[in-house]
């Protein structure tokens, strides 16, 4: 490397933070996570909905959590902080309420708009001088010739960011319409009920969930994170040639919808609800059946401020 690139890389980091703190990471984990806890705040005592909330929308930004009551409350929050002590807090994001929809019993899933977002995984000169960067970044793609397909204002964006502290599994989405089908990576999943799941999309696979009402997620191991990124595509298309998938395939025991051989875990899920969120389509599922369990590491996704957090707290001497 000649002294004028390196000058230049000298330049960058210290304008913009280190450059391999990235948005978002891939990692492997078992399922579920138990590295980070989410807690609802403003209801008496702190609520764990680690495995109750979910991204209902990205613009705008609505975040789902499944309550027993209701959740129309002012000056609510969501916390993420570390599971294991000192159960250090590492983001927090204020919560608006928008509206609830009921599902079985006293079931239901509040939704709301996010505001206040906080970031504490990393100090604050580097927080802001990646958000810089990742604005940088988001400019220069939108005057590219591949804008985004969603652009989001600085203020969601952060509260995303946070939100993605805590880690969230990649899940493939298999759905079949007549002759018509499609299989897909899904990271705006998760369950927000006994029984119940949501998948928010906003891809050309939309009318065919919404046609068959029915769909099979399935898990991802790590070592097929590389046939999950490849599946990437299949967002832009109507349907897929199954035949031409680069993995075997199987059927789903109650709806018969094709799932990889290599998922441990296929749940099958019915859809009863569905709703316009702006750049998403919410889809509010009943759990059908579920076969197998999740062995081994899994497919998550976070932001690069929890990565380097991770890393960072590994790299420091342990306390007595």
């Amino acid at each position: 490397m000649n002294l004028r690139k390196q000058l230049r890389r000298h330049l960058a980091a210290l304008a913009f933070g280190p450059r391999d703190l990235a948005q978002f990471c891939a990692l492997g984990l078992p399922e579920p996570q138990r590295d980070i806890k989410v807690w609802l705040v403003g209801m008496g005592s702190p609520r764990d909905v680690t495995d109750r909330n979910v991204l209902a929308g990205i613009r705008p930004l609505v975040v789902g959590i499944g309550l027993d009551d209701d959740g129309n409350r002012r000056r609510l929050g969501l916390e993420f902080r570390e599971a294991r002590s000192p159960q250090a807090l590492l983001g927090k994001v204020g919560l608006e309420f928008v509206e609830r929809v009921g599902l079985e019993g006293e079931e239901s899933v509040c939704l709301f708009r996010t505001r206040r977002p906080a970031n504490y995984c990393q100090p604050r000169s580097v927080l802001w001088r990646r958000y810089l960067d990742f604005a940088y970044e988001g400019w220069r793609q939108q005057r590219g010739p591949n804008p985004p397909e969603i652009p989001m204002v600085a203020s969601e964006l952060h509260a995303l960011f946070v939100f993605y502290i805590c880690p969230r599994p990649i899940g493939l989405v298999s759905v079949v319409d007549g002759d018509a089908g499609n299989i897909f990576p899904m990271d705006l999943i998760g369950q927000i009920g006994r029984r119940h799941f949501s998948l928010a999309l906003h891809t050309k696979a939309v009318p065919l969930i919404e046609r068959s009402r029915r769909v099979a997620l399935s898990s991802v191991p790590v070592e097929a994170i590389p046939l999950a990124y490849q599946l990437g595509r299949n967002h832009r298309k109507a349907s897929v040639e199954w035949a031409s998938l680069p993995f075997s395939l199987t059927k789903s025991a109650t709806f018969g919808l094709p799932v990889p051989t290599f998922s441990p875990r296929v749940r099958e899920l019915e859809v009863v609800q569905s709703r316009n969120m702006g750049s998403h389509t919410l889809f509010i599922c009943k759990l059908v059946e579920e076969h197998g369990i999740a062995d081994g590491l899994q497919f998550f996704q976070a932001h690069g401020f929890y990565e380097e957090w991770i890393r960072q707290a590994i790299a420091l001497p342990a306390t007595h």
